[in-house]
C-alpha cells in the first residue's frame, strides 16, 4: 500500500533539532504547558522511546543511525517497522523495555522457522508485538502482523523493494538531499479514485526551510494534463501592487482549462452558464494567453472585530479582508468587450449585477455588485485584460504602466503561487485601531502575540506542473533570514 525511507537514521532524527529552535514551536509547546521547543520535543521522543535526535542514544538503543529505516503497510493492512541493527542484545533489550512499558506485554517468547527466529512479547497469552533478525535489520509489527512476520523476514534482497526498477528509477528523480522517501505504488488502494497510478514523495528540512516534493504518473484525461504544461508568456508580474502578500501565475494554456471549468466554477455557476447559453471556453478561456497573473493585499481596514469570517461567499464578501488584482494577456482585444456584455446579461442568474460602464479614457469597465457587496471587475485595456476587486485596484491596474517590482520566488512550473508572510504580518501590524473595532485592542494584542510567535517563518511557495505524463508538486516553507 505505501513505504516510507528514511536514509539516513540519525542524520534525519538530528534535523528534528531544526524544528524545536524554532519560535513557533516554543510557542505551541508553551500552549500545551511546556517551556519550549526543546521540552516538547523531549517529551514527543520520550513517547517513541528513543531519542533519534541523538547518535549516542540511538547506538545505546542497539540501533544502527547511520543507516536507512522504513514503514511498510501492506494492502492487508498490516504495519511493519524496518530499524537497522547494530547491537543485537542491546536491542532486544531496549525493545522488551518498551513492550513491557507500553503495552505491559512483558513476557518474552520465540518461535524458529528454519534458520529464522521470530521473538514475541506478550501479555498473557497473546503476543502483542514481534521482530525478526534478518540481513542486518529488525522487522518490528504488532499482534495483528506477527502470523506474516516470518515470511516478510525470510524474503531475499530480489524479493524486496530493493530490487524493483520502478522504485529504483522514481527515486532517483527526487532530489539527492532528501530526509524521507515516500513511495505510494500501482495498485495502491489509497490512489483507487485518484488520477494517479503511483507516486512518489520527498521530504527535506534544513535551516533555510522544509521543502515537500512529489511526482505523481498520471493515468487520468490526457486533456486535463495538458492544462499543467507549461507555456511560453510575457510576464505581467509588474502590474501587481507592491502590497501584495500572495501572488500567482498561471503559465499553462488557458483553453486547456476547459476540461476543469465544472471543477472550478463550481456547480452552481456551470449551471448557470449552461442555462444562458454562455460557453466559457470559446469566449473567455480560448481567448486568453498564458501569463496570467493574479494577487491578494490586505484590506486597509479588514473587520478583525468579527472574527474569522464565513467562508460561505453568499454570507461573507472576501474582499473586505483581501483586495483582488489581476491581469490576464488575450489573443483578439476586439473579442473582450463581446464577452463581457454576455456575462453582463448572465449575472441575475448567479446573483451579481454586471453593468458596462465607460471609464474616463474611453474604454468600458465591468462593474460587478452583489448581495454582500463588490464582486470582481473587470476592464480591458490594450490587448490586456485587468481583474480586481474593489473598484479602486482596478483603477490602479489601469493607470500601471507594468513597470513594478514583482515579488520573487516563483518558479517555472504551469502553476506557481508565493505567500510572503512577512509582508502579511506587516500589514497587519500596520492596520489603523478603527480595523479592531470598539475594544480591539485584547483581540489586537493576541493577534500581535501570534505574530510575534511565527515570525522564523517566512515564506511559503507552491508549483505545480506536468511533463511526460507526470505531474509534479513542490511546496517550500521558507525558514529564517529575510524573505525578499
Amino acid at each position: 500500500m505505501g513505504v516510507v525511507v528514511v536514509p539516513a537514521l540519525a542524520s534525519a532524527g538530528q534535523k528534528l533539532r531544526i524544528l524545536e529552535a524554532l519560535k513557533v514551536t516554543a510557542f505551541a509547546a508553551q500552549l500545551r504547558g511546556f517551556d519550549d521547543g526543546k521540552g516538547f520535543a523531549d517529551a514527543l521522543v520520550g513517547e517513541l522511546g528513543i531519542d533519534v535526535r541523538s547518535a549516542e542514544a540511538l547506538e545505546k538503543a542497539g540501533v544502527d543511525g547511520t543507516r536507512a529505516a522504513a514503514m511498510a503497510v501492506l494492502v492487508t493492512g498490516h504495519a511493519y517497522l524496518a530499524l537497522p541493527v547494530k547491537d543485537a542484545g542491546k536491542f532486544h533489550t531496549t525493545l522488551q523495555t518498551l513492550a513491557t512499558q507500553r503495552l505491559g506485554a512483558g513476557t518474552v517468547g520465540e518461535q524458529k522457522f528454519g534458520e529464522l527466529t521470530v521473538k514475541t512479547f506478550s501479555a498473557g497469552a497473546a503476543p502483542k508485538l514481534g521482530y525478526a533478525l534478518s540481513n542486518g535489520y529488525a522487522l518490528i509489527t504488532d499482534a495483528k502482523g506477527i502470523e506474516k512476520l516470518a515470511g516478510l523476514a525470510a524474503m531475499t534482497e530480489s524479493d524486496s523493494l530493493a530490487s524493483d526498477k520502478s522504485y529504483a528509477a522514481e527515486v532517483e528523480k527526487l532530489p539527492k538531499d532528501r530526509d524521507v522517501i515516500v513511495y505510494l505504488p500501482t495498485g495502491t488502494p489509497v490512489l483507487g479514485q485518484a488520477p494517479f497510478s503511483s507516486v512518489t514523495g520527498a521530504i527535506s528540512l534544513t535551516p533555510a526551510g522544509l521543502s515537500v516534493l512529489a511526482n505523481a504518473s498520471w493515468k487520468g484525461d490526457p486533456a486535463q494534463l495538458a492544462a499543467l504544461e507549461t507555456q511560453p508568456s510575457k510576464s505581467l508580474l509588474g502590474y501587481l501592487p507592491a502590497d501584495a502578500f500572495l501572488v500567482t501565475r498561471y503559465s499553462g494554456d488557458p483553453g486547456k482549462l476547459s476540461t476543469w471549468s465544472r471543477q472550478m466554477l463550481g456547480t452552481y455557476l456551470a449551471r448557470a452558464f449552461d442555462e444562458g447559453g454562455f460557453d466559457l471556453k470559446t469566449q473567455v478561456l480560448d481567448q486568453l494567453q498564458p501569463g496570467i497573473v493574479a494577487s491578494l493585499s490586505l484590506s486597509e481596514r479588514p473587520p478583525m472585530d468579527k472574527g474569522m469570517p464565513s467562508l460561505d461567499l453568499r454570507q461573507t464578501n472576501p474582499f473586505t479582508y483581501a483586495h483582488l488584482s489581476g491581469a490576464a494577456a488575450v489573443k483578439s482585444p476586439a473579442a473582450v468587450v463581446p464577452s463581457l456584455e454576455k456575462m453582463a446579461a448572465l449575472a441575475p442568474k448567479f446573483g451579481a449585477e454586471m453593468s458596462l460602464r465607460e471609464r474616463p479614457d474611453g474604454q468600458k469597465a465591468l462593474i460587478t455588485t452583489y448581495a454582500q457587496g463588490e464582486g470582481v471587475h473587470l476592464a480591458p485595456k490594450g490587448d490586456l485584460v485587468f481583474f480586481a476587486s474593489p473598484v479602486q485596484r482596478l483603477d490602479a491596474l489601469v493607470k500601471s504602466d507594468g513597470a513594478g517590482a514583482p515579488m520573487t520566488g516563483l518558479g517555472d512550473e504551469a502553476v506557481t503561487v508565493v505567500i510572503d508572510l512577512n509582508k502579511l504580518a506587516a500589514s497587519v501590524r500596520a492596520l489603523p485601531e478603527s480595523a479592531w473595532g470598539l475594544g480591539g485592542f485584547a483581540i489586537k494584542a493576541t493577534t500581535v502575540r501570534w505574530l510575534d510567535a511565527t515570525d522564523d517563518l517566512k515564506r511559503v511557495t507552491i508549483s505545480v506542473g506536468a511533463k511526460d505524463k507526470v505531474v509534479q508538486a513542490k511546496v517550500m516553507l521558507t525558514l529564517g533570514g529575510t524573505a525578499r
